[in-house]
């Protein structure tokens, strides 16, 4: 009986896990775009604006190209699980993942590796041209993006000694905030952050210019139901990046659930406040910088991936080994 106990445990917790970030997801994206709209001194659209979107989509009907096949119409929905798996290896509130026994930083560097894989196919579905343009950038952003993203967080499980994500949030609470490698890693995992989720300086998220646009290329051709399911897993990929990312800065550990409710409701109020902090932070950035071109994307993305390797350096350097 306590076993089945505990498996029912761990089981509405997981759901409980998901549904956070599910529910939270948009309200992210309105408060990110109510920042925005604080620094540009104008009102700016309301709060729960993204769940309003997503309904109305969700109501529209939906055109297909006569040229999509099937990785078209399925691309929506694998996009969207996919992202639900990574969540399931983020550790969330409580610093606690569902999947933390055999979910990896490896898992969710596939998680995130297939869904931008069947963003590019579906990208070229439509026959049209900007889809084509928008496949071809976000391939060549995704070539320079990826080994810093990992690499960022490999430093990190040297760090503490494990490749679970749950391990190494719980593992730096016993390391410096000023460790030289720790913040190097956190610096690239910054910067590739700011391009996995398609902000400035990188991609601007609110444009559909022609010309400039690289994530929302691929979405051009979609529309209705489909178009919604794409816009929501693109909130919750920019939630679980900031999760984690606050997760690395200042571990939710340092707030025990075993307080009954009201430590479980401080723990749920303090990870809030990081997230909207870092969401804050990248809605300021927004709007003291301007896109940079594309041609200039490597210098960018290079810095990144020069401070994760700095990080690894330094780790052995340190630890006179690795």
């Amino acid at each position: 009986m306590d076993e089945l106990f505990m498996i029912l445990t761990r089981l509405l917790m997981g759901i409980g896990h998901l549904a956070l970030f599910i529910v939270a997801a948009p309200l992210l994206q309105g408060f990110i775009k109510k920042s925005k709209a604080f620094w540009q001194m104008r009102q700016g659209p309301p709060i729960l604006q993204p769940y309003r979107d997503l309904r109305k989509l969700m109501k529209k009907e939906e055109l297909i190209s006569e040229h999509a096949s099937w990785i078209f119409l399925l691309t929506p929905r694998i996009t969207l699980a996919a992202t639900l798996m990574a969540v399931l290896v983020i550790p969330g509130v409580w610093g606690w993942a569902p999947l933390s026994v055999w979910g990896d930083l490896f898992l969710l560097g596939a998680s995130l590796g297939l869904v931008r894989l069947f963003l590019t196919l579906s990208g070229l579905e439509g026959a049209g041209t900007f889809g084509g343009m928008g496949s071809s950038r976000e391939l060549f952003l995704g070539l320079l993006t990826e080994p810093a993203l990992l690499l960022g967080l490999i430093v990190l499980a040297f760090i503490t000694d494990t490749t679970s994500l749950q391990g190494i949030t719980s593992g730096l609470l016993s390391i410096s905030p000023l460790y030289i490698p720790r913040i190097l890693a956190l610096v690239a995992l910054v910067m590739v952050s700011i391009t996995e989720m398609g902000r400035i300086p990188m991609d601007n998220p609110d444009t559909h210019l022609e010309l400039t646009m690289i994530h929302e290329g691929m979405l051009i051709e979609y529309s209705g139901p489909s178009l919604a399911l794409l816009n929501f897993a693109e909130q919750i990929k920019q939630l679980l990046l900031l999760v984690l990312l606050a997760q690395i800065i200042w571990p939710s550990g340092l707030i025990s659930v075993s307080d009954g409710l009201l430590g479980m409701l401080l723990a749920l109020g303090f990870a809030g406040a990081k997230v909207a902090a870092l969401g804050f932070f990248f809605a300021t950035v927004e709007s003291l910088f301007v896109k940079r071109r594309l041609f200039r994307a490597p210098h960018y993305l290079a810095t990144s991936t020069a401070s994760a390797i700095l990080a690894l350096i330094s780790l052995w350097i340190i630890r006179g080994q690795i």
